[in-house]
């Protein structure tokens, strides 16, 4: 193994001016040419199994068919290591250790000519520095001549002969130094024409083979790179639209908005990961698990929606308490009707899942959608928060705040204010409450359990 490169290339350069490690690329080619061998030696297998004659039957056909493209693709695949293998190299020639040997080499492997290379930037920097010395002795003594005044004719004559010795030597060294400048630019030419080289040959190799991606191998990385994005914008999209259903006014519309994206995101996905089954890129199992995180969203979508059904249908009966309008007997009946109900939730509709699904894609192509999550009543949403925070947003925060989903939260702000004025009725709204709440929890972790099924299986 060669010693460590010099730090110091002064006076040439402030760093290694031919950087690298010749040994470990000679290593590297070693192991690619034990591999380029090894696929040589599976080739010669297949070629010979490829041309037997004997197994004359359907299936011997075939099985030499197939020998023969995998045969194909084995020999681009030996040819390709190969190549590299020489490009680079797996074997260091040594040229000596002086410059004209190493400049007048003929060219050989990456590997070689960058130890040349380096050789010959060595004595380039030994030579620097060595001229360098004799430079700046040179201009010390003449200086120290250029002080000498006074002296007698003599003293004067040898001064002079003296004088004209050191800038001869001067000279010499400056041009000793140009000239190591020079090899350290023949060092580097040569380090660049073999990486040139090198890369050529191996972009030659890899251009037009059997191992080329085609454009299914192209389509392919397209499709596996949309199945991540949306696998994250689906499962990032729903987890922001179950958290901001509390929000007064535009929460609900920007959950509509949110939870169509994800739907969206997520039938996207389960169409690439389809896509990579048919190419075999994916197993059966994964599709299957992403059909199940689907159905899974359209039924915890489904349950919030039964939630959101139940928090109505008894806020419009308080509503109706409210109004004033109903007389003694009916507003008695209204609460008895009102407490049933609120112990008596209806489950789940014919239709509703599949509704559940195809809803949010829908929703996604109405105006309605947008201008709910992006422009309505932003003003109004904190005109209510600081009511219901009595000036405060923070208090109004706290006190809209529920874990229900979009679809009931609304609802059960409304029943909570409808409640105050009806304290002295009788109405439950604490079970209204519990149950729509309990409902809606249960309704958002299906959801959420269909948005992280890909992560736990």
């Amino acid at each position: 193994m060669a010693g460590a490169r010099p730090r110091d290339w002064q006076p040439l350069a402030d760093q290694d001016p031919v950087p690298g490690d010749p040994d470990r690329l000679e290593q590297l080619g070693r192991k690619l040419r034990k591999t380029a061998n090894e696929l040589e030696r599976q080739v010669r297998h297949l070629k010979a199994a490829s041309e037997v004659t004997s197994w004359d039957s359907d299936a011997g056909k075939e099985f030499r068919e197939k020998a023969k493209k995998c045969r194909g693709r084995l020999e681009a695949a030996h040819k390709r290591y190969k190549t590299v293998a020489d490009a680079v190299g797996d074997r260091i020639v040594d040229h000596g250790p002086d410059y004209e040997s190493n400049a007048a080499a003929t060219p050989g492997n990456y590997a070689t000519e960058l130890h040349r290379a380096q050789r010959i930037a060595e004595i380039a920097r030994q030579e620097a520095r060595e001229a360098e010395a004799d430079k700046s002795a040179a201009e010390k003594n003449l200086d120290g001549l250029s002080g000498r005044s006074g002296k007698g004719d003599g003293a004067k004559g040898d001064d002079k002969g003296r004088k004209e010795k050191l800038e001869d030597q001067a000279e010499a060294a400056a041009k000793s130094l140009e000239s190591a400048r020079n090899k350290l630019k023949k060092a580097q030419s040569i380090r660049d024409e073999a990486a040139r080289k090198a890369r050529n040959a191996i972009d030659d190799v890899i251009s037009d083979d059997a191992l080329k991606d085609g454009f299914w191998d192209d389509f392919a990385q397209v499709v596996d790179v949309v199945a991540n994005w949306t696998e994250n914008i689906s499962k990032w999209a729903g987890i922001a639209a179950l958290a901001v259903g509390w929000i007064p006014i535009v929460g609900q519309g920007l959950a509509g908005f949110l939870g169509a994206v994800s739907m969206v995101a997520t039938i996207i996905n389960i169409a690439c990961t389809a896509i990579q089954v048919g190419m075999g890129d994916e197993s059966w199992t994964a599709l299957a698990t992403a059909a199940v995180g689907l159905l899974m969203m359209g039924a915890g979508k489904a349950m919030t929606k039964v939630s959101g059904r139940y928090a109505k249908g008894l806020v419009d009966r308080m509503q109706a308490a409210k109004s004033g309008k109903l007389t003694g007997r009916q507003l008695k009946r209204n609460r008895q009707k009102f407490n049933r109900d609120a112990g008596v939730v209806k489950g789940l509709e014919k239709g509703d899942i599949g509704k559940s699904i195809r809803e949010p894609v829908t929703e996604l192509f109405k105006g309605s959608t947008w201008k709910d999550g992006f422009k309505g009543g932003y003003r109004e949403m904190g005109r209510v928060l600081k009511e219901r925070g009595n000036g405060s947003y923070m208090k109004g925060i706290g006190k809209s705040f529920t874990l229900a989903d979009s679809s009931a939260a609304s609802s059960l702000s409304e029943a909570k204010d409808l409640g105050k004025g009806l304290k002295d009725v009788g109405f439950d709204v604490n079970k209204l409450s519990r149950r729509a709440t309990q409902l809606s929890v249960a309704g958002s972790g299906v959801t959420a359990g269909g948005l992280f099924i890909d992560e736990v299986s």
